[in-house]
Parts: structure tokens; C-alpha cells; sequence
């Protein structure tokens, strides 16, 4: 349970971080006709270097979890391997009584299969939930970089309107001054 509350809190960090991102471009000192906005430099390169410190801690979350597993699985199978010594040890003893012997072979094969289905459901869990991390992990990063690459268009489309605007009067401004020097006499 803790493991999803840091895996929640570092999806909280790094959307809250993009958050300031934006709020930072929003909050940018606007340039005198254009859309063009003046923002710290170093303060959006902390920020970005905050975020790329916060993704790796997720991978490593994701690697726990599959080591995890792993640590698990080995430990089913030196339990299996103990119970499995253990009953042959029982029917050295007990090989004159069958019955005893067909009972241990039963319970021996119940916890195989109590072990071998709890290590798939621990493999299965554990695949599920790195990628479910990753995948949202994934949509989160996309979905910022659409955000961010919208609005780096519209500030590149807002400075060439702004550009053309300024280019035609001053065009339009020494058309006039040529016409007025070639109407001199």
C-alpha cells in the first residue's frame, strides 16, 4: 500500500511540476505585438531537470516490483524444495503404512499447486502493475509534450504574424518615401 502512495505521489509531483511549467509560460513577461513571452531560463531548466530526477524513480519502482516477484518466486520454490524433501524424509519412514504415503503425495501436490498458482498470481500482479505504471507514466509524458508543442506553435506563429505585419509597413513606408522623393520637382 505504501508503494501506490509514492507511486501516486511522484505522478502528483511530476504533473504538479509540469503544472508550474505552464504557469510559468502563462505568467511569462509578454513582448510589446507579439504573442512572444519572456520567461526564466534557469528557472524552467530546474524544473525540467526536477522532472527527469522524478521518471527514473518510477522505472526503479518498476524494478522493485519485478524483483520482487522474483525474490518470491524463489522463495515458493525453496519452500516447494523443503516440503518436497520433507514428505520424501516421511515416506522413508512410513513406507509400511500406504495410506500415509498416499496422504503426504496428496498434500505434497496441494502445496506445488498452492505455491505454483501463488507465484503466477505474484508474476501476473506484479506485469500488471509495472505496466500500468509505465503505460500512465507513458500517456502523461505525451500528453505534456501535445500541451508544450501547442504552445511553442502558437508563440512561433504569433512572432511570424507579428514579423510579416512589421515587414509590410515597413515596406509600405519607403514605397510612400520613394513616390514622395519621385513626385519632387
Amino acid at each position: 500500500m505504501k508503494e501506490n502512495y509514492e507511486v501516486t505521489s511522484r505522478r502528483i509531483e511530476i504533473t504538479g511540476l509540469v503544472e508550474v511549467l505552464q504557469e510559468i509560460i502563462d505568467d511569462g513577461s509578454k513582448m510589446p505585438f507579439s504573442k512572444k513571452v519572456m520567461v526564466d531560463k534557469e528557472e524552467i531548466v530546474n524544473i525540467l531537470d526536477e522532472i527527469v530526477q522524478v521518471i527514473p524513480e518510477d522505472l526503479r519502482t518498476a524494478q522493485w516490483v519485478l524483483s520482487e516477484k522474483d525474490r518470491i518466486l524463489t522463495e515458493a520454490k525453496t519452500e516447494y524444495e523443503r516440503t518436497k524433501a520433507e514428505v520424501d524424509r516421511m515416506m522413508r519412514e512410513k513406507v509400511d503404512n500406504h495410506d500415509i504415503v498416499k496422504e503426504a503425495n496428496i498434500k505434497a501436490q496441494e502445496i506445488i499447486n498452492k505455491a505454483q498458482t501463488e507465484a503466477k498470481l505474484v508474476k501476473l500482479s506484479a506485469r500488471d502493475y509495472a505496466d500500468s505504471l509505465l503505460s500512465d507514466l507513458d500517456s502523461e509524458i505525451k500528453e505534456k509534450n501535445q500541451q508544450m508543442m501547442l504552445n511553442f506553435k502558437n508563440l512561433f506563429e504569433g512572432f511570424v504574424q507579428e514579423y510579416n505585419k512589421n515587414f509590410n509597413t515597413t515596406s509600405n513606408t519607403i514605397k510612400e518615401n520613394i513616390k514622395e522623393l519621385r513626385e519632387m520637382k
